[in-house]
């Protein structure tokens, strides 16, 4: 079962892979050191310190990139984005199978954010659906062509088992094409229409 590891949030907040510039608009950002050491890394028994921690979090506008990029880079340390250790534990766990359709599409757009195992692999079924070679989809999710040559060929054998289960099944499973507009509806969990204009550069 696929999950999301926080709540949705909007294409142009997602981090960037390496970028910390986020960390000038946190809250905590003007903190003298000792004190945000004694806050966000408190003993298990500093009930006031954590409070006040998750307080300065709560009122925090970066707070969701904070924590996705604490679950991203796995700190597994300290109060992130509002969420104690202990809090934040599912959340690693539940990581490689978060499927967000919004950070999906913003990859295939040539976004460079992190992506879960499994989002990885919905990218891949649409950049084979869309006719990507290994080289654009190399490009796209930053890894090299061998590597996207592999996920192509996977995404090609699970839509082909697919598509015969369900002729098998007397049912259709076909993506829905919409000339005029330009889009293509992909069947399955994403369930989204992406813009084949949209797709950046590579494509």
């Amino acid at each position: 079962m696929h999950a999301r590891t926080t709540t949705a949030t909007p294409a142009s907040d997602f981090r960037r892979l390496g970028d910390q510039s986020w960390h000038d608009k946190a809250a905590c950002s003007n903190l003298e050191p000792d004190i945000a050491d004694r806050l966000f890394f408190p003993t298990s028994r500093a009930r006031k310190d954590i409070a006040q921690a998750k307080a300065l979090c709560a009122q925090c506008p970066v707070r969701r990139i904070c924590l996705d990029a604490a679950l991203e880079s796995e700190s597994f340390y300290g109060i992130r984005g509002g969420m104690t250790e202990d809090e934040r534990r599912p959340l690693h766990h539940k990581l490689d199978y978060r499927l967000d359709g919004d950070r999906v599409a913003a990859a295939l757009r040539g976004l460079d954010i992190h992506l879960s195992n499994a989002e990885r692999a919905a990218v891949a079924r649409l950049a084979y659906l869309h006719g990507f070679t290994a080289e654009q989809l190399a490009w796209t999710l930053k890894v090299s062509q061998d590597w996207a040559t592999d996920l192509l060929r996977n995404a090609h054998n699970e839509i082909e088992d697919r598509d015969r289960y369900w002729q098998e099944a007397g049912g259709t499973d076909e993506p829905a094409d919409d000339a005029a507009s330009g889009t293509t509806t992909v069947p399955g969990r994403l369930g989204q229409v992406i813009d084949r204009d949209s797709l950046g550069e590579a494509a």
